[in-house]
């Protein structure tokens, strides 16, 4: 079964193992890639009294919830004092770090970025990391997330069939949302040449879809069900994740 076909998760902070970020901070991380992430990342980092962590800037947005104690922002040099349920939303490649307002009482943030793809870059050290494999390696933690692939498949309909091209693909998707490996899928519409498609799958694995999927009863459902509506077989490829620059 796919990381996302169950019927959910319930994590618990205190249940989970903790990093020591080392500057009197820890963080919990709660949804990533090895627990069934598809989109984005989130976790808890707490503060104890008047600590403070390095200045830092991310790959993509990011956004901070603080959900208990009082915090001061600084984004980009501009420090910004926060209260609980106070929010910050920080674009990419924008430096900028938390700190505990208070010397005797804890304080907590809820974070979440935008991508699985999330990296963290110190200033001015220039160390770089991913998010998602900074988990407490060894504690139980996610640790290394693991390698997905992404299936690109190049689409051609017939004339006067892209209604019922797209109403197929609608149908079709809980199949491949319970196949072993499935993540997500998303189907795009060539702006150039309407009679173009692309349809993006994410999975687990090249052979979670190559030998899982196209052997199962549900991949010869998904050929019939746009058997009358495509020009020709769909042009397939595969890809890993290089780069996401913001």
């Amino acid at each position: 079964m796919s990381a996302q076909a169950g019927r959910g998760k319930v994590l618990r902070p205190d249940e989970l193992a903790a990093r020591d970020r080392g500057t009197g901070a820890r963080t919990v991380p709660l949804a990533t890639t090895a627990r069934g992430a598809t989109s984005f990342l989130n976790g808890i980092t707490s503060f104890e009294p008047g600590a403070v962590i390095g200045h830092h800037m991310h790959n993509v947005t990011e956004s901070v919830i603080v959900i208990e104690g009082d915090a001061v922002v600084d984004i980009d040099g501009e420090r910004t004092r926060l209260r609980r349920f106070d929010t910050t939303l920080v674009p990419s490649g924008v430096p900028h770090h938390f700190e505990n307002a208070s010397s005797t009482e804890p304080m907590k943030i809820f974070w979440t970025y935008a991508s699985l793809h999330s990296t963290r870059t110190l200033l001015p050290s220039g160390e770089h990391s991913r998010i998602d494999a900074e988990g407490p390696e060894g504690q139980g933690g996610p640790g290394a997330p693991p390698s997905l692939v992404r299936e690109v498949a190049r689409i051609t309909v017939l004339p006067g069939r892209a209604e019922d091209f797209e109403a197929a693909v609608a149908e079709a998707a809980e199949l491949f949302q319970r196949a072993h490996g499935a993540r997500t899928l998303t189907l795009e519409r060539s702006h150039e040449d309407p009679q173009e498609y692309r349809l993006d799958i994410v999975w687990d694995s090249v052979e979670d879809h190559v030998t899982g999927f196209r052997g199962s009863a549900d991949f010869e459902e998904w050929r019939r069900l746009i058997a009358h509506c495509v020009a020709r077989p769909p042009e397939v490829t595969h890809f890993r994740h290089v780069l996401t620059a913001f």
